[in-house]
């Protein structure tokens, strides 16, 4: 508690030091706006359930569902009134922004990795007919690599979605213009009509907008930063100079009924704002308006007004005021695109978004209420892309270039070229399916992704859900998750929102003629520890993507002249660090496939950030959230392979022929999935070519669904709009087989089928492997900085390079002379990782948490000593992989790594020069040794002896299936945990490793002792009773390590738990969570506070937010001692409970450190158990069991549920909530307001 204490002093005084926010962002010289709108509010936006609405909740609702049986809507509110609701009975979550997973002569070389090329070729097939919905940031489809893309209905209007409800642009003050029989513009002289605003007059300068008509025209423009930036959804301002529509009174800009319809554009990102006068006119038929001209040479002058330091006041003259000299656009025509090119050399320098997106009006804007207290949810209406009225329009726009991205991934042309490396020789950029068509969906939170997934796959809100009868796409896209999942109350894959995906991929389970839509979403980048995929995208039936390399980078912008990334960009295909891998929370296998995520290049946004930037408009572009969009792209061509073959498909069918077709990566199923997505073996198996087959188990889904089916049972789905929300009771057959949760001595069995597509019979066998580690070396040394005094430029440094072959064991004098290679032959994978002690990592001594930090990376090399003088130069090293975070631990893996070394294998530790600080970043003090220790682990895949094929070898007949049994036996003396494996099904020309998991729980019987003991190994493979170390205080909330272990509770009279887990290092710290069978979180050892949750604060050991993370920073928090912690936990249903613990920071004396656990399930309560069974934990782990630890609130309470919260922990919460409630809100105010740069190290 005094070091927390501490700790909020110094955050405080930090706070008051900093300077006021710069709110020049909001200024412009074209409009006029009170100078105290854009000030900061409290207003955050919550998902709120309950079974009646009271008056609160009625005026602040933005939109929502009301059934007779409760509602749920989305509220914009104080944290007072969030509270307030709260401690009402309601129950309030928080929404979440998303977590976006970002991190040749096609300079990305997607097409020769994903198979996607040479599909082209041989198939001429490249999601041609297949619509995609890109559900993200937005899309700008400013760049011509991707304009071509945009999707469009029947009359040619491009079909875009604004669930997030920014782009929404009011165009309701009106100029009346007096037009005689001869068209031409007249003076008026009669009194405006009421419902205008103004009038047109002429003189001999042209035909103007009157906007100085008595004290100045009042625009009321939409606020698209609301509600981060300003006090309400709407604003008035004035524009001080009247707008020229025409040159003389016969040459004008043409309304047919006289009325001129003016808007303002406010929108941009926090760097630039972006001011665009917009006129609206019906130019065909009267009333009917259907022409948008925006003035985008004016806006473009006030963009860039502060470009020139020398020119920062301009003259009103640099501003035309002026629609004449503009293009008009006409919803249809195929040229929706807000575009300028300021300097006429055809190429446009600056981008407004796309006219036509259907806005969700969620705030209630066009039925006039414009106040957040006032708002309906039923009134709240998904708005035409342009009013025929003229009084709005929506655009799409993507100023975080994320969605844009991830696009641009999947549909670049390829047509433009680009100086991607800064030389004379230009490149393309070919996305892996260039003729698939896109929707944008925007979606921003929580909140909007419900609507957007529900819209894009058919289905209508009128009042409820109802299917359209068809879905509007093939394949949703998700490039985000949500990774501080407690802040849900319910573990990742048991949350409404992994419920909905599951819904909605599977068929008939949301309405009876429902389809099905094929989901992929990127597994996340809180790597390299395992169970860090978090909620939606670990739904167990959508296709969840990790991430793997391609060495493009190498030699580009920042990464060129940096010796430590090598001179070559030859190698890819190995597993990237940051990847998050599985299991899922119930035991399933995950990730389900992988593609490139570090890195490649793709098209952007021709926007420019500074007048004169010759930047190209391409960008750099990685993390899991490239993979997604990656295996997307794979799907739509794949669906559309299907249909010329007249095949029929569903979600699972699709899902199932990636995998089987998919190349082995060579590591273990939690990490790999089925292997690499590869396109063109999708297409061989379609047409039956290259002895290509399809392997599938009938028991999967079943095993999953039984998981699930409690948590949806317990879930009131109506108050969401659905009236059916049950998952089908037919099964549907998967590749990967989750053998369900088990007991020691249990079997499991299913039927596998394979399919041969040929005209040929295929022999296959079948072979259960599991990887094996072989060997293991290390070596200890000290780091060292290395400036490069070769380099041409200041602050270049180097790894301390290590021969691969140093890293071995000696077990004789002869050893030490030995040519031969470090690699043994056998290896499949090998893992390399390097470790620091926590002391060494962070200084334990500094007066701040966390505020003195030594960072170190990892490498390794293809080296080629091409002039042969024993010299390691950066010319000849060619970077294989690397691995760098924020923690103790490093690791990075190379497959069959006997294949992959054409010179001397070289490791490179690379110790960055500078120390770091969680909180503001590079602190520019000179770095120091680190003493440290590399490990080489070698696995290979050997025999499974637990799972028994009735055969072995069998021939599959031409054009036909075969089913064969597999069982799955649990030794009688396995422990408790997830294991996992592959059961490989080799032909002659294509093998298929079906990814394989299974769950060993523990039986619960009364006031007998559960006994887990830990494991001492250094196999860094997820197991059982141990955690690795894999923290990464720069990464988001799911990084570190997490396990599994499972209870059976059986007997309905045990109402009490108590588990005690401890560990060995007293740096290590382990945040530990219990959920009950229907996934609610139930107790936790660091509970969020009273009002944690309302705070953004999911835990009681985390660090929020910093300049330089993205959540990855944990506090050590102990509530026994140094090295144990103790849960109580209620019980109140029978069924298997889950005990989730998270490794949040690691000690670093080694790679893993055992987890031991003891735990006694009782039919008394708390207060008696702690007299009862001190005794038998004294005798395994020593130390008293402390008070009980208030468990956390259940997601959606009903009246089966029972909360036990003591008033001692009561008051201990609230204590802790206010502590971290001051804490939060500094850190967030000061994250804001620091005038550091936001750039990372480069570790």
């Amino acid at each position: 508690m005094k070091e927390i204490i501490i700790l909020v002093a110094i955050i405080i005084s930090l706070y008051v030091l900093m300077p006021n926010s710069d709110a020049s962002i909001f200024d412009s010289e074209i409009i006029q706006i009170d100078s105290d709108f854009f000030s900061e509010n409290n207003f955050k936006r919550y998902l709120i359930f309950g079974n009646q609405k009271n008056d609160l909740i009625q005026n602040s609702s933005i939109y929502g569902i009301q059934s007779d049986k409760g509602f749920f809507t989305v509220s914009v509110l104080s944290q007072k009134s969030a509270q307030l609701l709260s401690a009402q009975g309601y129950y309030i979550i928080e929404d979440s922004r998303l977590d976006f997973h970002s991190e040749i002569s096609d300079a990305s070389r997607i097409g020769k990795i994903t198979g996607s090329e040479q599909a082209k070729i041989n198939y001429s097939s490249t999601g041609n007919g297949t619509i995609i919905a890109v559900v993200d940031t937005g899309v700008d489809f400013s760049n011509p690599d991707i304009q071509h893309s945009l999707a469009r209905d029947k009359a040619n209007y491009p079909i875009m979605l604004d669930a997030d409800g920014q782009g929404l642009v009011l165009t309701g003050t009106t100029f009346l213009a007096k037009i005689d029989k001869y068209d031409m513009v007249r003076n008026q002289i009669l009194p405006l009509p009421k419902n205008v605003t103004s009038s047109v007059y002429v003189n001999e300068d042209g035909v103007f907008l009157d906007m100085l008509r008595g004290n100045g025209t009042n625009i009321t423009i939409y606020n698209s930063f609301f509600p981060q930036i300003g006090n309400s959804i709407t604003f008035n301002a004035t524009i001080n100079h009247d707008l020229k529509i025409g040159n003389s009174n016969k040459d004008y800009i043409k309304s047919k009924s006289g009325i001129y319809h003016l808007g303002v554009i406010f929108q941009g990102s926090m760097e630039k704002l972006q001011v665009i006068p917009v006129l609206v006119v019906d130019s065909n038929f009267s009333g009917v308006y259907d022409t948008v001209i925006p003035d985008l040479s004016t806006s473009w002058t006030d963009y860039v007004r502060f470009d020139d330091l020398y020119n920062t006041n301009l003259d009103d003259s640099e501003y035309d005021f002026d629609f004449t000299d503009e293009s008009p656009i006409v919803l249809g025509s195929g040229e929706e695109f807000l575009l300028y090119d300021y300097d006429d050399d055809e190429i446009n320098d600056y981008s407004a978004g796309t006219l036509g997106a259907q806005v969700l009006d969620i705030y209630g804007v066009m039925n006039n209420s414009t106040r957040i207290d006032s708002l309906d949810p039923l009134d709240s209406v998904l708005l035409p892309g342009l009013d025929k009225s003229g009084n709005f329009f929506g655009l799409m726009t993507d100023f975080m270039g994320h969605g844009t991205a991830s696009t641009a991934s999947i549909v670049s042309s390829g047509k433009q070229m680009y100086h991607i490396y800064n030389n004379t020789k230009t490149y393309s950029i070919t996305g892996v399916a260039p003729d698939a068509k896109i929707i944008p969906v925007k979606a921003l939170w929580l909140g909007d992704t419900i609507y957007g997934w529900l819209w894009a796959a058919g289905f209508d809100n009128k009042n409820n859900w109802e299917f359209s009868g068809k879905p509007r796409v093939d394949i949703i896209s998700n490039s985000w998750g949500i990774s501080n999942f407690p802040t849900s109350k319910t573990s990742p894959g048991m949350d409404i929102l992994s419920l909905i995906l599951s819904m909605l991929v599977t068929p008939h389970s949301i309405s009876d003629d429902y389809p099905g839509v094929t989901i992929v979403s990127s597994a996340g980048n809180s790597g390299h520890g395992y169970g860090t995929i978090g909620l939606p995208n670990v739904s167990p039936y959508g296709i969840t993507v990790g991430a793997t390399t391609n060495n493009v980078f190498v030699g580009y912008g920042p990464f060129s002249g940096q010796p430590r990334f090598g001179n070559y960009t030859t190698h890819y295909n190995e597993i990237v660090d940051f990847s998050s891998r599985g299991p899922g929370i119930i035991g399933d296998p995950k990730p389900d496939l992988m593609s490139i995520g570090a890195y490649g290049f793709t098209p952007s946004s021709v926007l420019k950030l500074e007048r004169d930037s010759k930047e190209e408009s391409f960008s750099l572009f990685g993390g899991t959230s490239m993979a997604a969009p990656l295996v997307s792209g794979s799907a739509a061509i794949l669906i559309e392979e299907l249909q010329k073959q007249s095949q029929n498909y569903d979600p699972f069918l699709i899902k199932n022929i990636l995998m089987s077709t998919a190349t082995d990566l060579n590591n273990d199923a939690f990490t790999q999935g089925a292997g690499l997505s590869n396109v063109l073996s999708a297409l061989d198996y379609v047409n039956g070519n290259n002895g290509k087959f399809l392997v599938t188990n009938d028991s999967s889904y079943q095993n999953i669904k039984k998981i699930l089916d409690p948590a949806i049972t317990n879930t009131n789905s109506t108050i969401f709009g659905f009236e059916k929300f049950k998952l089908s009771p037919k099964s549907y057959s998967m590749t990967s087989w989750f053998a369900g949760q088990l007991f020691t001595g249990d079997r499991s069995s299913t039927t596998w089928s394979i399919t041969n597509p040929s005209n040929k019979p295929l022999p296959i066998s079948i072979l259960p492997q599991k990887l094996i580690m072989s060997h293991q070396n290390q070596f200890s040394g000290v780091t060292s900085i290395i400036p490069d005094d070769t380099a041409d430029k200041d602050n270049v440094f180097l790894p301390n390079f290590l021969n691969l072959s140093d890293v071995i064991s000696h077990d004789s004098l002869s050893d030490y002379y030995s040519d031969t290679s470090p690699i043994p032959k056998q290896s499949t994978l090998m893992v390399l990782n390097v470790n620091f002690l926590f002391s060494e990592f962070m200084n334990k001594t500094a007066t701040t948490y966390a505020d003195d930090i030594k960072i170190s990376s990892l490498y390794i090399y293809d080296w080629i000593d091409d002039n042969k003088d024993l010299e390691i130069n950066s010319d000849e090293l060619s970077l294989v992989n690397r691995a760098g975070s924020w923690g103790t631990v490093q690791e990075l893996r190379v497959s069959d790594p006997n294949e992959k070394f054409d010179g001397t294998p070289l490791v490179g530790i690379y110790p960055v020069p500078t120390r770091f600080s969680y909180w503001q970043g590079n602190t520019n003090l000179n770095s120091t040794s680190m003493d440290y220790t590399v490990i080489a682990s070698y696995y290979s895949k050997e025999s499974w002896p637990l799972v028994w094929s009735e055969s072995t070898d069998v021939i599959v007949p031409p054009k036909q299936t075969i089913t064969t049994d597999v069982t799955l036996v649990i030794p009688d003396d396995l422990q408790p945990g997830v294991y996992q494996g592959f059961i490989q099904f080799k032909g002659e020309s294509h093998t298929v490793n079906a990814p394989v998991s299974f769950v060993v729980k523990s039986k619960v019987i009364p006031n007998i002792p559960i006994v887990i003991n830990g494991t001492t190994t250094t196999d860094v493979l997820y197991g059982n009773a141990y955690t690795k170390g894999a923290f990464d205080m720069s990464s988001r909330y799911m990084a570190g390590d997490w396990r599994q272990y499972y209870f059976d509770v059986e007997d309905d009279t045990i109402n009490s738990a108590a588990i005690e887990i401890s560990w060995e290092n007293k740096d290590t710290n382990l945040s530990v969570f219990a959920m009950n069978p229907n996934g609610k979180i139930i107790s936790t050892n660091v509970p969020s506070g009273v009002f944690g949750h309302f705070l953004e604060w999911p835990s009681l050991d985390w660090l929020g937010n910093s300049l330089f993370s993205q959540g990855g920073g944990f506090f050590p928090v102990k509530n026994k001692d140094n090295t144990s912690t103790v849960l109580y936990i209620p019980i109140n249903q029978t069924g298997t409970y889950t005990l989730l613990t998270h490794t949040t920071l690691f000690a670093g004396n080694n790679i893993t450190e055992p987890i031991s656990l003891i735990a006694k399930f009782t039919d008394i309560y708390s207060e008696t158990i702690s007299e009862t069974i001190s005794e038998t934990i004294s005798e395994t782990i020593p130390e008293t069991i402390p008070e009980t630890i208030p468990a956390i609130m259940d997601i959606i309470p009903s009246e089966t549920d029972k909360i036990v919260i003591s008033d001692d922990s009561l008051s201990l919460g609230i204590i802790v909530g206010l502590i971290f409630g001051i804490l939060i809100g500094v850190i967030c105010i000061l994250i804001l307001k620091a005038n550091s740069p936001t750039v990372k190290q480069d570790l």
